[in-house]
This record gives C-alpha cells, sequence and structure tokens, in this order.
C-alpha cells in the first residue's frame, strides 16, 4: 500500500489513503447551530488535499452537549450550511463524512441545564428514541450531499461508555457480556443502513482498550455492517507526548480478524509515521492534531515537508477558550470564535498569551 495511492473505502473512492479524524471545530453558534466558519474550515482541509474529512463530532440530542462550540444535527440544522460544507470538500477533490455523537456522562450541565447521562439513565424507550436521532441525524447529512457518517464510539462518549464493562452496568439486554453491550451500536448501525442505503458510507470510531477483546468487537462491527472502523483508545489523551502511533499492534490484530479496512488514529505526526501504519497492515492513516497546526499538512507532505510543527503541548485542548486560534503557533483570530467564547470579554481577539 502507498499513501499517495487511491483506495477504496466503502462505497467511496478516495484520492489518497490519508483521513482526517473527527477533531471538534468548536465553531458552531452558542445554540449549536452550523455555521459558514465550520463549513469553511472543512473545505480548507480538503483544499489542503485530505483524503477523506470526518468532521469533529456532532451530537444527535441537542440537550448533550459536550461545550458551546459543538454544533446539533438534527431538523433544526440549517441545510444551506451542511450543503455548503458537503460542497466546499468536494470542490477539491475530498470526501466528508460527519461524526455523530451522543455525549453521554462528557456532556456539560453548565452548557445544557440538565445533568450527563450514562448507560443506566436511559430507558429502553429512551434507547429507541436515541437509535431514531442516530438516524435521522445521517439522513439529513445525506440528504445535505456528505458522503456518510461515522459513529462515535470511542473516548468515554455515550456509546463508548456502553461498551465499557466498567461503566455499563446494564442488568437487561444491553449490559453484561460483550455482544449485549454492543446491541444499542448494532441497532443504530442497521437503522442508518436501512435507511441510506449501501452508497452511503457507514464508518464508527472505538477504543481499542476499553473492552476485553478488541477484535471480537471489530468483528461485531463488521457483522453490524460497517464499511469502516477507526481506532483509537481509552487513554489517548496520556499518549499525546509521543510522535509514533499509538495502538499499532492492536489495530494491527484486529485488521487479521476482520475484511473491512480499519484507520489508525494517534501520534502520526510524519510521512514516516503514516508510513509505518501502511506497513503494519492497516489502510489508513488518521490526523488529527497536525491538521490543527497546519490544515494544509497533508499537501505539504506530499510536496516534501517530512514532519508537522505541532508542538504536542496539548494545548489545542484549551486554547480557544482563552484567544481565538486553535493552536498556540497561530496569529489570525477565527471570528466565530470569538462569538462563542469571547462574549462579554473586550480582550478576547487580542490577547495574546504569556
Amino acid at each position: 500500500m502507498q499513501l499517495w495511492e487511491q483506495a477504496r473505502l466503502g462505497p467511496m473512492t478516495l484520492r489518497n489513503r490519508t483521513v482526517r479524524s473527527a477533531t471538534n471545530e468548536h465553531l458552531s453558534q452558542r445554540d449549536g447551530q452550523f455555521t459558514a466558519a465550520w463549513a469553511g474550515a472543512l473545505e480548507e482541509l480538503a483544499r489542503g488535499e485530505a483524503g477523506l474529512i470526518i468532521t469533529g463530532h456532532a451530537a444527535v440530542e441537542p440537550h448533550q452537549r459536550t461545550d458551546e462550540g459543538q454544533p446539533v444535527l438534527d431538523r433544526r440544522a440549517d441545510r444551506a450550511v451542511l450543503a455548503q460544507a458537503a460542497q466546499g470538500v468536494h470542490r477539491w477533490g475530498g470526501k466528508a463524512v460527519i461524526q455523530l455523537s451522543h455525549s453521554g456522562l462528557k456532556a456539560s450541565a453548565q452548557v445544557n441545564g440538565l445533568p450527563p447521562k450514562g448507560p443506566e439513565d436511559f430507558t429502553p424507550e429512551e434507547l429507541d428514541r436515541l437509535t431514531e436521532q442516530f438516524r435521522e441525524a445521517a439522513l439529513l447529512a445525506r440528504e445535505a450531499g456528505f458522503d456518510g457518517v461515522q459513529i462515535h464510539c470511542a473516548h468515554g462518549y455515550l456509546l463508548s461508555s456502553f461498551l465499557n464493562p466498567d461503566l455499563n452496568r446494564r442488568q437487561d439486554g444491553y449490559g453484561g457480556p460483550l455482544g449485549n453491550r454492543f446491541r444499542l451500536i448494532a441497532r443504530i448501525i442497521r437503522a442508518v443502513r436501512e435507511s441510506c442505503g449501501p452508497e452511503f458510507a457507514l464508518l464508527a470510531k472505538a477504543d481499542c482498550n476499553s473492552t476485553e477483546d478488541f477484535p471480537a468487537l471489530a468483528v461485531l462491527f463488521q457483522r453490524a455492517g460497517l464499511d469502516a472502523l477507526e481506532v483509537s483508545g481509552l487513554d489517548f489523551s496520556a499518549r499525546l507526548g509521543s510522535r509514533a502511533p499509538f495502538y499499532l499492534e492492536e489495530a494491527a490484530a484486529a485488521q487479521q480478524a476482520v475484511s473491512i479496512p480499519l484507520i489508525l488514529v494517534g501520534g502520526i505526526y510524519s510521512r514516516a509515521a503514516a508510513e509505518q501504519v501502511l506497513r503494519a497492515g492497516i489502510p489508513f492513516a488518521a490526523f488529527s492534531r497536525a491538521l490543527i497546526c497546519q490544515p494544509d499538512f497533508i499537501a505539504r507532505m506530499r510536496a516534501g515537508q517530512e514532519e508537522s510543527p505541532c508542538l504536542l503541548c496539548n494545548r489545542c485542548f484549551q486554547i480557544y477558550r482563552t484567544r481565538p486560534v486553535r493552536c498556540v503557533q497561530h496569529r489570525t483570530p477565527i471570528p466565530q470564535l470569538v462569538r462563542v467564547f469571547g462574549a462579554g470579554n473586550p480582550d478576547y481577539e487580542t490577547r495574546l498569551e504569556k
């Protein structure tokens, strides 16, 4: 496998084997509406030659958002902005997938005015409604021209918590053995597939270290009808100082158990690291913080830049709350960040970090 060759991922043909992993853009309006700034950020990534662009997580439940900048994908979403985003990515030769999520225990009570909800807090009827919310969100993405959706089952959000035996203490058919803990995800995948059809890409992202048998979990995803599975881990934030691919061995073992392609994210900041992923038998390499630092890093890498200048400082997790940029190395303010996180703070746009 070569990094710059065209590659098939489910119904999509990608121009190369690079993926922009879902990364919260924090560019919605304060009420969760998508914005032109959000659409423009996706187009910038496509202009930078990323093969597949997976958006930051969009909430399917408007009252369970993670922060003020997280968008909501439901019937109130601005269809014109969604279409603008999909068209912008396609204009530059990329493919676009929206990540769908329920924040679960990571929801912000301050933002939502409601407490977060974990696996045990859902009645069977509420799980039916949640399945329908994912299905409706996927239909909206398809209608807007997106190429697919990714179901977020990683990083401690709700569906990740269902898979984790330490967090899922349900005593019904959604708790206990791995197959039961996967039941809700299987329902969501099948609902999306039945509604959106085989030509709409269906991906998921999952932790490789929050269940007892990750290859067995990958098999369950494949049997449910998934086109591709992105591999991350519950402890990714503890590994962020490394420039070596995270979870490489776990992903390689899972790839041997399934025929659907896997995507590996974490610790990939260079062409050498991406090619290491491919040599391990994993068909796609995903980038996150390298593309926060340089949205055109893929194009730069293809032109000869070997490594991202990302400082691995982890401050991209919070910098937008104190200064309207996504990376500490940036100097050009993003006006939408001012509107969301700088409301009422006259110094926000011009403040420099000490």
